[in-house]
């Protein structure tokens, strides 16, 4: 089951993503990251160590050290944490606050996040079949950002207010089962008899957000 995490920071993996396949970027970045200071400093301090040898082969031998250095350093465990992985994904795969520029929709899709973390230990089947549904609602709540941000902008554009007006309905019609959702998920969430959770449990997951 997906591990959410709670505000400021808060991402849901898409059901079946790769997420070794994001790991392994994460790794090969902070390994890049991780060097590439490392191997400016070798770099020069192998120069000067060139410089002042007193031998060709001294020359040759010192410059190697600090070369050598940097080979240790690329060898040893990379330490990652999820929001590494995290970031390393592309947006097919994750979910996460920091693909909100909207704080209004960021809060709003961090809700729906905490609400779905409060399902632990409930039935796996139906748990599953929600997680499902709020993927497919924080996709569309993610991707109706650059919608939102088109409808303020055309507001006082003449001949355009057609377009809006249908636009807007749309998003309305959005918001308007994306709170249903939400309300729906916050009274399982809430719900501390294990009999009314199951109830309100097996509603949600006849839901569609969208």
């Amino acid at each position: 089951m997906n591990q959410v995490v709670p505000l400021p920071r808060w991402w849901l993996w898409r059901p079946g993503a790769d997420v070794g396949a994001a790991r392994r970027v994460a790794v090969r970045r902070a390994r890049r990251e991780r060097l590439r200071p490392v191997l400016v400093v070798a770099l020069l301090l192998a120069a000067a160590l060139a410089v002042v040898a007193p031998t060709f082969w001294w020359s040759a031998g010192l410059a190697c050290v600090p070369l050598a250095v940097v080979g240790l350093v690329a060898v040893l465990p990379v330490r990652l944490v999820e929001w590494d992985v995290v970031r390393a994904a592309g947006p097919r795969d994750v979910v996460h606050c920091g693909q909100f520029t909207d704080p209004v929709q960021r809060r709003r899709a961090g809700r729906l996040c905490a609400h779905f973390d409060a399902l632990r230990g409930a039935e796996a089947r139906r748990v599953a079949r929600v997680e499902g549904l709020l993927w497919r609602a924080l996709v569309a709540l993610r991707d109706s950002q650059p919608v939102r941000d088109a409808v303020r902008r055309a507001e006082n554009r003449p001949g355009l207010s057609a377009a809006i007006a249908e636009t807007t309905r749309e998003l309305a019609e959005l918001d308007r089962r994306l709170d249903q959702f939400e309300s729906a998920l916050r009274i399982v969430a809430e719900e501390s008899d294990p009999g009314h959770a199951e109830s309100a449990l097996r509603r949600v997951a006849a839901l569609d957000p969208l």
